[in-house]
């Protein structure tokens, strides 16, 4: 195996998965940079190895077969879920893509071109789709909040007038009994216009009367 062209994939694998990497660090994603370098760069070291195997029982694509399984482990790490809401799926999906990527790269040949097309396809996915996404798709999304207010009346009416100040609507609320301190926790799911963010929300909430804590979802 020739050093200068192992050193050359190995430099092609660290680029292309730096693209994907410095697109997901932008967003402050859970693997960022080095992960996905990390990943492309063992990909296709992974397959320059099994390529170097020789023999009748050798076969390349048996490693290609396992990369692409312990992806799966790698890219349930960065799947997070809070509450109803599952984040780090997209990363997750970069990561297997770029696990791909890596794979190609080691392999060589035409498939250095795969790589370096799959990869310009993949940082277009992740920024300018997203923006179409944006500008096609409905201009709501779900949030979920749980909100302490110190028990008392007209308690709710008052999260629903200021949800509606906001051009929320209130999807639905479960409360939770008033505690030994006197407190309740409402439990909301509310549906938000585009340009609402659930951030200002809670702030919106935190001037109400008897509010005590908010946590977004």
């Amino acid at each position: 195996m020739d050093p200068l062209s192992v050193l050359a994939k190995l430099v092609v694998s660290v680029v292309c998965g730096g693209i994907v990497g410095w697109q997901r660090e932008t967003r402050d994603r859970p693997a960022g940079l080095r992960t996905h370098v990390l990943v492309c760069l063992g990909s296709a070291v992974y397959t320059l190895a099994s390529l170097s195997f020789s023999g009748p029982q050798a076969d390349p694509g048996r490693v290609a077969a396992q990369v692409a399984t312990g992806m799966g482990f790698l890219g349930a790490g960065t799947i997070i879920r809070h509450g109803n809401v599952v984040r780090g799926l997209t990363t997750a999906a970069s990561l297997w893509a770029v696990a791909a990527i890596g794979l190609c790269v080691g392999i060589g040949g035409d498939a250095m071109w795969v790589a370096g097309i799959a990869t310009l396809i993949v940082l277009l996915t992740l920024t300018v789709l997203r923006r179409v996404e944006t500008a096609l798709l409905p201009g709501t999304h779900i949030a979920h909040l749980r909100v302490r207010m110190a028990a008392g009346p007209g308690r709710v009416e008052a999260v629903r007038h200021t949800l509606g100040e906001k051009g929320a609507e209130l999807e639905s609320i479960e409360m939770s009994e008033v505690g030994r301190d006197g407190v309740q926790e409402l439990q909301l799911r509310v549906l938000l216009p585009r340009n609402c963010d659930v951030t200002d929300l809670g702030s919106e909430l935190a001037g109400l009367e008897g509010f005590v804590s908010v946590r977004c979802e």
